[in-house]
């Protein structure tokens, strides 16, 4: 009985180490769906998916036990002409780390020319995370981290971030995420790590189809430096299909409609090719936008929607 608990004890701590690991070195929610809501890698970009509401759904690695699941309501919103705004709930969950956080990001641009500008943008985000470990005989009373169920303390943070583009070409940006490393739980050392992040998107057109190409690089502390590269293919703005590739870690294919004016439908499969191919073959995504309100002048890249009203529809 000694051996038992002892060997679950192994393996339930090994599980929060990974859950712990795989925060940091993993594709994050946001990384995850960078192609079809941009503004949850860079607080720069808020306001421009203007007057939409977006729903989106992560499920990675199906198949195995306490895999990351994501999901996010938001709402976007653009004014006078250089100000954005962008409120987000996202409720992320791995392992046995379960978190909601409530986000609002902030964004102000000025013309360097008359096609670019240059954005700035900043997001206060309050999380709060529960750790599940009421699992079967495994509970230690002589353990802190394994004694009983947590509830950690509120999180405050900070992301910032700049972008210089040209919303029918291109964008380039950097963003700071978790400004303030800090713990989650009072009795772990669980740190939510600062996470860098360079970003940027090409778009060309010719005739009635486009091509658009995209780049995430990410890098925390004392784990490797992830990244995420995708082409895609659009056919007069309303149906478009890509490819997008994560050394080591996965290659997917996603898929994007314009349903109707106002209606967007984003679905992306992912397969992993790191050593959890050998767990799980798949991972999943869905998103969902809807434009509410009036109709507002829309740009010609999937990545961004300004409200200029010189430049030509697009997919979203």
């Amino acid at each position: 009985m000694f051996r038992k608990m002892k060997t679950s004890k192994i393996i339930l701590a090994s599980l929060i180490g990974m859950t712990c690991f795989q925060a940091k070195a993993q594709l994050t929610y946001g990384n995850e769906q960078f192609i079809f809501n941009p503004v949850m890698v860079t607080p720069s970009l808020a306001g421009n998916h203007n007057n939409q509401i977006k729903l989106g759904y992560d499920a990675r690695w199906v198949g195995i036990e306490g895999a990351p699941k994501t999901a996010y309501l938001n709402y976007d919103r653009f004014f006078n002409g250089n100000t954005g705004w962008n409120i987000s709930v996202i409720t992320d969950k791995i392992g046995p780390i379960s978190t909601i956080s409530l986000a609002n990001a902030f964004s102000f641009s000025v013309k360097t020319s008359d096609e670019t500008k240059l954005a700035f943008g900043i997001k206060h985000h309050i999380s709060q995370s529960t750790l599940n470990v009421d699992i079967g005989n495994i509970i230690d009373p002589t353990d802190q981290l394994l004694a009983s169920n947590q509830t950690g303390v509120p999180v405050n943070n900070f992301d910032a971030s700049i972008a210089w583009l040209n919303p029918n070409m291109f964008m380039v940006g950097f963003s700071y995420r978790n400004l303030i490393p800090q713990p989650r739980f009072r009795f772990t050392n669980t740190i939510i790590d600062p996470i860098l992040s360079l970003h940027g998107w090409y778009n060309y057109d010719f005739g009635d189809a486009s091509l658009e190409a995209f780049l995430n690089i990410n890098a925390t502390s004392n784990t490797p430096i992830n990244s995420q590269i995708g082409v895609m293919g659009a056919i007069q703005h309303k149906f478009g299909v890509g490819l997008n590739f994560s050394p080591k870690n996965q290659l997917g294919i996603f898929a994007f409609i314009k349903a109707t004016e106002k209606l967007n439908v984003f679905y992306n499969y992912n397969m992993p090719i790191s050593d959890i191919a050998k767990a799980s073959k798949q991972s999943h995504g869905i998103g969902i936008s809807y434009k509410i309100g009036n109709e507002t002048p829309i740009g010609n890249t999937f990545f961004i929607q300004p409200t200029n009203e010189s430049v030509r529809s697009r997919m979203f």
